[in-house]
């Protein structure tokens, strides 16, 4: 379908399940204004999971009217200020790093976790020592993934980055199995960053004492891309 038929199609459909499976291929014409007014509106729903798939198909979507509706909802929900987080680090929004920052000392470890890999999306080479500093206190090992991935992405020399890829790797064997989980991503994600054939060994070496079936699945997916692609 195109915009029209996708528009029309969001406008006859009452059913939340629904709208949330047409929302998102609302993006591909994000930039269109009439698309753009759309989710616009769909931005101020009373629905939080409404909110987040418009904020999300507007991603693309670099005009200031919607860096100023992503800016003034950074007092939303959990799931909408991810959303958030995600088009801040996309457009490289500078100005949003004091508000990525200070979601580091947020009581949800999602929240932390997003706020952590934006700001390596942003290329906020001058936060590093803030990052590092967090870290001493971080309790959660599936945020200090983010924060070892987001450091790989900052770090200037090989050897930092081969420091913080050890660091990654032993978070394979986490007992946090979600922590393991976004660890498994983030170094397939990081192949271009680090040495391929470390990481393929490490995880071959997880999958034969994972227990969790997602991650005996990720960890397939990983190891082929990184083999293949």
């Amino acid at each position: 379908m195109d915009a029209k038929q996708l528009l029309q199609t969001l406008k006859n459909t009452p059913n939340e399940t629904q709208m949330l499976k047409i929302i998102p291929k609302l993006g591909k014409y994000a930039k269109g204004k009439t698309v753009e007014n759309a989710l616009v509106s769909l931005s101020e729903s009373s629905s939080e999971k409404i909110r987040a798939a418009a904020i999300d198909a507007l991603l693309t979507n670099s005009h200031n009217r919607i860096k100023k509706l992503v800016m003034a909802h950074m007092t939303d929900t959990n799931e909408v200020k991810t959303k958030c987080f995600e088009y801040m680090g996309y457009h490289r929004m500078k100005q949003a790093e004091p508000i990525l920052l200070a979601h580091l000392n947020d009581a949800d470890r999602w929240v932390r976790y997003f706020a952590i890999l934006n700001i390596g999306d942003m290329q906020s080479y001058d936060l590093i020592e803030d990052i590092e500093k967090h870290l001493e206190n971080e309790t959660s090992d599936m945020v200090k993934s983010g924060c070892y991935l987001t450091l790989v992405l900052l770090s200037d020399t090989e050897a930092e980055k081969d420091c913080y890829e050890q660091k990654l790797i032993q978070l394979l064997n986490s007992s946090d199995e979600v922590a393991r989980y976004v660890t498994i991503n983030n170094l397939a994600d990081l192949k271009n960053h680090l040495k391929r054939e470390q990481i393929i060994n490490a995880f071959y070496a997880r999958l034969q004492i994972e227990s969790d079936e997602e991650n005996i699945t990720t960890l397939k997916n990983a190891i082929r891309s990184l083999k293949y692609w």
